[in-house]
């Protein structure tokens, strides 16, 4: 914030179920009025018969609703963020920035904020080492908000676990789930499956996780994004990884021209930041 405008809008979002499709937000700011989330380019997609290379609106007959459903509820659950009523990017907020940014990604597209609809039972706030915040909540009238959800609570997820895990789990036949955010490289390291296309958790490999750090690194050097992953799950060592999504915080007017005068008076400018090596990279060149 102190280089950058420190106002975030999520640009770019990632499913593992479909790696080969690149998904868009367009808007500016906290502004809920405008802006959607799109298809930039569906190769790997049959859900519209639109061209691979013509943007088009993700809605709820998509087949990409499932996937894209888990992740944007699970930024949103685990989330303290407020936003002013009317979405009007002018009146005031509260909360990260961050988290601004997941809430109004989270109603472009297409969805409610699931949190009125949860009761939270646990959190473990973001911390520097841990890089990662944590939420447990339960739905409020026992159903889920997505299918992805609902599968956390099925024994045919528990069968997936080890023993020891299942007997961890056991206190969440009330529908409790842990929400999970952060850097990618901490959320990745607890996940053992990933949002399959209908919802269902499908095994994670380590070449799977690979491949998600990979498209990670390149959302930061490409667009100088500071992306999130999020993750969901019954218990906190066996977390289905729902994504990423990638948020963009624009240089403020005349940083550049700053840190040029610096530079030519002597003075040696070092940035100190809590975002990835690709993001610093990516913003310092700007």
């Amino acid at each position: 914030g102190t280089l950058t405008q420190n106002e975030m809008t999520a640009r770019a979002v990632y499913c593992h179920a479909t790696p080969k499709t690149v998904f868009g937000l367009t808007g500016v700011g906290y502004g809920t009025q405008s802006g959607e989330l799109i298809i930039q380019d569906n190769s790997s997609s049959s859900s519209s018969s639109k061209s691979s290379s013509a943007p088009h609106r993700i809605s709820y007959s998509s087949q990409e609703w499932d996937v894209i459903a888990a992740l944007f509820h699970t930024a949103s659950l685990c989330n303290n963020a407020t936003l002013s009523v009317d979405g009007d990017s002018e009146k005031e907020h509260s909360g990260q920035p961050t988290e601004l940014a997941l809430l109004v990604g989270t109603i472009k597209a297409g969805l409610e904020d699931p949190r009125p609809q949860y009761h939270r039972t646990q959190e473990v706030p973001f911390s520097s080492d841990r890089k990662r915040m944590e939420v447990r909540a339960r739905p409020i009238g026992g159903r889920h908000v997505c299918r992805a959800f609902a599968y956390c609570n099925k024994s045919k997820q528990s069968s997936l676990l080890p023993e020891d895990s299942r007997r961890r789990s056991s206190g969440s036949n009330d529908g409790s789930i842990f929400y999970v955010k952060g850097m990618p490289e901490s959320v990745l390291g607890e996940c053992t499956t990933y949002t399959g296309m209908d919802g269902s958790p499908t095994s994670l490999s380590e070449e799977d996780k690979a491949q998600v750090l990979a498209q990670s690194r390149r959302m930061a050097a490409q667009g100088g994004l500071r992306v999130l992953a999020m993750a969901y799950g019954p218990t906190l060592q066996s977390l289905t990884f729902a994504g990423l999504i990638g948020m963009e915080d624009p240089p403020r007017v005349g940083v550049a021209d700053a840190v040029t005068q610096l530079q030519k008076g002597g003075v040696k400018v070092l940035m100190v930041t809590g975002d990835s090596k690709e993001t610093a990279i990516a913003i310092a060149k700007r």
